[in-house]
């Protein structure tokens, strides 16, 4: 926890420690968290960095009140984390691939970076993937070292095989 033109109380360290530790309850892996406290005239500036295995995730937050920006920052990390456990563990993903996410807050839009590892894959077998998890495309190499090809479904009902 850190202060930018202010001095960081020790009551303010706890009370973000206190909200901090929240992300105990989402994460099992060890978490490194960054909390800068900032003040510039009126506006109290809350930034929270939160980097852990394959993840990586910011948020800030300004309000009058240096608790309520605390608030406000920890209630978008916590809302970010939970999107990615809940992504982490959905089961529906083909076996063999791993989906590696990185959300970060841009004004009032999230992008969200999807890393795919997948194993190779035959056209036939993508094929398979595409229907069985409902996807509007899949992109897939047919050995390691082949070029990414990707499949994806027409408007006119057949389906589509770009190759680069």
């Amino acid at each position: 926890i850190q202060g930018r033109k202010l001095e960081v109380t020790p009551a303010l360290k706890s009370y973000a420690l206190e909200k901090v530790s929240v992300l105990n309850k989402y994460l099992d892996f060890n978490l490194r968290v960054h909390v800068t406290l900032s003040v510039n005239k009126f506006r109290q500036r809350a930034e929270v960095s939160v980097n852990g295995k394959n993840l990586r995730i910011h948020g800030f937050e300004e309000t009058e009140d240096m608790y309520s920006s605390i608030d406000k920052v920890m209630d978008k990390i916590v809302r970010q984390v939970k999107k990615f456990k809940e992504k982490k563990t959905d089961h529906s993903r083909p076996k063999g691939t791993e989906i590696f996410e990185n959300v970060r807050e841009e004004g009032t839009v999230e992008i969200i970076t999807t890393t795919l590892a997948s194993k190779p894959m035959s056209t036939d077998e993508a094929v398979e993937e595409l229907n069985k998890n409902n996807l509007q495309f899949i992109a897939y190499r047919s050995s390691p070292g082949e070029k990414i090809k990707v499949l994806y479904h027409r408007s006119d009902g057949n389906l589509g095989l770009i190759e680069t």
